[in-house]
């Protein structure tokens, strides 16, 4: 549990954040060579190939938001969740991904 602040009617206040929120902001590299770390994977990635979130990141479903190269992708349109029952740890691309590629994986505090 921790603090965070909020302005309140203009006057900045303290609060307790209730449980443990999670917050992911994750980027996977696509490299030529061999990954050096769990942040990069060996490219070019044809459609449809399992990526694994880095630094075993999880998710339980829409609250994962996904951009390349700083542009903000669509689920459905641009990439589909891979696996059964949450949490899940990879995701499925519709398109291919080039060596050069960033892809962010971000998970925002709740309201």
């Amino acid at each position: 549990m921790g603090k965070f602040l909020r302005l309140v009617k203009g006057v900045p206040r303290s609060f307790d954040e209730s449980g443990t929120p999670t917050i992911y902001d994750e980027r996977l590299t696509i490299v030529s060579g061999a990954p050096a770390n769990s942040n990069e994977m060996t490219g070019p990635v044809n459609a449809g190939v399992n990526v694994t979130l880095p630094d075993s990141g999880t998710y339980t479903g829409l609250e994962l938001q996904i951009y390349l190269n700083g542009d903000r992708l669509e689920s459905v349109a641009d990439y589909s969740y891979v696996g059964g029952s949450p949490p899940r740890t990879q995701v499925q691309f519709t398109f291919g991904l080039v060596v050069g590629d960033a892809i962010d994986f971000v998970i925002q505090r709740g309201p």
